[in-house]
């Protein structure tokens, strides 16, 4: 499998391979966003000038695919948060995420965004080592503790 290129998707474009990864990504982490909503979510990602999707091909197909969307805040202002980081098990090891990771970087960079965050879940940061993984990428954790509340 040879890596080739990392492609930025947009309304218009065949958003039906990273659908698929995604949807992949989340089966295979147990999270429970049904289909159809992630579907739609992707839809509406690819329309959003602040936020981007980006899928890595290799041999005429998509192998990984990330996102990435912008916040504002007082404390810093834009910042953003990558959402889903996901390479095909087959296409590990062969700097595709590193290449998603900097096509992400350079989005942000070119808007002036001056930091970016990525929520590690206990599970899979425990099964994949991803606390390591992305500490070895520049992250570092500042002792904030992230809660969720459903509407």
């Amino acid at each position: 499998m040879l890596f080739r290129s990392i492609v930025r998707l947009r309304v218009g474009d065949d958003l039906a391979p990273a659908t698929e990864l995604l949807l992949r990504f989340f089966a295979e982490e147990g999270f429970t966003t049904d289909q159809a909503t992630i579907a739609a979510n992707v839809r509406t990602l690819a329309g959003l000038e602040t936020c981007a999707l980006f899928v890595a091909e290799a041999d005429g197909a998509c192998v990984g695919v990330a996102t990435v969307s912008l916040e504002f805040g007082v404390e810093f202002g834009w910042w953003a948060e990558m959402g889903d980081l996901y390479v095909i098990p087959e296409a590990r090891g062969r700097g595709v995420s590193l290449a998603l990771v900097a096509a992400i970087e350079d989005f942000l960079r070119q808007r002036r965004i001056p930091g970016y965050q990525v929520t590690v879940t206990p599970d899979s940061g425990a099964r994949h080592g991803l606390k390591d993984y992305y500490r070895r990428l520049g992250f570092a954790g500042d002792g904030r503790l992230l809660l969720f509340k459903r509407l």
